[in-house]
């Protein structure tokens, strides 16, 4: 899937990307946001090596903000731990 991405922004220079990390609601806030930056810089770094101009991607800390899944099943933590992408910019 990031190698798709990655080609995408690749033809498509006008694009710019939020990355966002998300994580699920076990632990407190600051742990969260401090494992929800390194899921979405992982990311980051993974689109650059594959081609895509490191300042077109920002980073997003949501933490456990916005889960899609209640917490309270292992099913649920798993859906929640993730990085998803929103185009900030499209020339």
């Amino acid at each position: 899937l990031l190698e798709q991405v990655a080609m995408t922004l690749r033809d498509n220079p006008g694009i710019r990307l939020e990355v966002q990390g998300h994580t699920d609601g076990q632990g407190d806030d600051a742990v969260n946001d401090k494992l929800a930056m390194r899921r979405a810089e992982s990311v980051c770094n993974y689109l650059v090596k594959l081609g895509v101009d490191r300042p077109r991607l920002l980073i997003a800390i949501l933490g456990s903000v916005e889960p899609l899944a209640p917490n309270d099943t292992l099913r649920g933590r798993a859906l929640n731990r993730r990085v998803e992408f929103r185009v900030i910019e499209s020339r």
